[in-house]
């Protein structure tokens, strides 16, 4: 079972992506091949829920964090190994046999388009089956633990073939027919699955590279699972891998303190502290690096965000309407049972601020009443984070402070503790000179 992001969620932390724009994948997209790529977003679309197995593949990726590794093919191969496999069709079989005539003039006038390619496939899939045989030999030697365990399946899985009796060809040396149609018979039709499971494992090779070289680059350190059954979060020093020279933030939240309930004014960074959080749990839930010092975390079985969520004409929803299904959703989820980390932002904000207050209070006092979940809640209202302190002092109250230096505003983008008067809207609009210019006496409107 993997773990649940829906779209939104996917959106609101730029997973993905959209056109032109940067995105997670984008970040961790260093594989060598295209079916590397294809198999990192595979990833990426189904993340892990299962701890054993994000320790696995967290295992992996320590291994080539520690000791650097470059693929170890030429990359053009797989492009032509990945053509030859898709002639498949059983017509392009190749016949024992003697040539007919207009075999005989094609191959005398080196006119047999069909032949040739499937020479070059052959080649092709010979190089990487010898060079994969080569670096499973050499690297099982090195490899302990999981990975070295992993090889082995991957070396298990060819022994005993017909793949194994499949000799490295030559494509400067001429290469007898019935070789030939022996070969092509072995990769295109008896061992076609084989060798394209082969493929996968290597597309698999390829992705831990480059989640490694990853973490080397850009600092990030391997998630580490609690399975103790605390439904314990600890971020340290996280920061968004988007941003650039992003500010590192702590948090800690647990059955206890389950609730994260954050303000600060516009511009002081809430949004995007809370799509670091975001990030880097669900990176974790994939095994691979994350944007941090370290995180430790209970795994999850959903991750659910409402950062920028859209109306939807279509559908005739206002903001507001569209902010309650999302809530909807959740509570949902809750009454199944599932194990959740939700980030609220600015909750209800599509209304007025009588009923956003009391909305924000009332899910809050119920979202506290399940420990086993976390959640993330930012808001402008500062009444409502007040009356939440008297009735639950174990909720966490966070803030990202604004400090006003000759009437602009700073903002430092570091977490503090307790809860924010700031509000410096008004300082925003009278700096940027909106009411003089609708003062002005040059607007021929007055």
């Amino acid at each position: 079972m993997s773990l649940i992001i829906d779209k939104q969620t996917a959106d609101d932390l730029a997973i993905f992506g959209q056109r032109g724009k940067e995105s997670v994948f984008g970040l961790f997209n260093k594989t060598a091949t295209a079916g590397g790529a294809a198999l990192l977003e595979e990833w990426f679309t189904y993340p892990l829920s299962k701890g054993s197995q994000i320790e696995e593949r967290a295992q992996t990726i320590e291994h080539f964090i520690a000791h650097p590794a470059v693929f170890p093919f030429e990359t053009s191969l797989f492009d032509q190994a990945l053509f030859y496999l898709d002639m498949a069709d059983e017509r392009s079989r190749l016949h024992q046999g003697k040539q007919t005539l207009k075999e005989k003039l094609q191959a005398l006038l080196g006119a047999d388009d069909a032949y040739k390619k499937v020479i070059a496939g052959l080649v092709a899939c010979s190089a990487i089956l010898h060079g994969w045989r080569n670096f499973l030999e050499q690297s099982q030697t090195q490899a302990a633990g999981t990975l070295g365990r992993q090889l082995k399946d991957f070396a298990r899985r060819l022994e005993g073939s017909a793949l194994e009796t499949i000799p490295l060809l030559d494509e400067k040396k001429k290469i007898d027919r019935q070789q030939v149609i022996l070969l092509d018979n072995i990769l295109r039709f008896e061992e076609k699955d084989l060798f394209q499971g082969m493929l996968r494992d290597i597309y698999t090779l390829d992705v831990y590279i480059a989640a490694a070289s990853v973490a080397r680059e850009r600092n990030f350190a391997l998630p580490k699972i609690i399975v103790d059954g605390s439904d314990t979060l600890r971020y340290e020093a996280v920061f968004h891998p988007l941003v650039p020279q992003a500010k590192g933030n702590s948090l800690s939240m647990d059955r206890q303190h389950n609730i994260t309930f954050l303000t600060g004014a516009n511009m002081a960074g809430k949004s995007t502290f809370m799509k670091s959080l975001g990030i880097a749990l669900f990176l974790a839930h994939l095994g691979f690096p994350v944007p941090a010092k370290s995180l430790e975390f209970s795994p999850r079985e959903a991750i659910y965000t409402s950062i920028n969520l859209p109306d939807n004409i279509q559908m005739g929803y206002s903001h507001f309407y569209a902010e309650v299904l999302r809530v909807k959703k959740v509570a949902q989820q809750l009454a199944e049972g599932k194990k959740l980390f939700v980030i609220f932002d600015e909750m209800f904000r599509g209304t007025n601020v009588k009923d956003a207050y009391e909305g924000t209070v009332a899910v809050v006092a119920k979202l506290y009443q399940h420990p086993g979940c976390q959640f993330v809640i930012s808001t402008h209202i500062l009444e409502a984070g007040e009356a939440l302190q008297h009735s639950h002092p174990d909720i966490r109250y966070v803030f990202l402070p604004t400090i006003l230096k000759n009437g602009i505003p700073h903002y430092t983008y570091l977490l503090q503790e307790g809860i924010t008067a700031d509000r410096h809207g008004m300082v925003i609009i009278q700096n940027e000179g909106i009411l003089d210019l609708l003062t002005s006496k040059e607007s021929k409107c007055v």
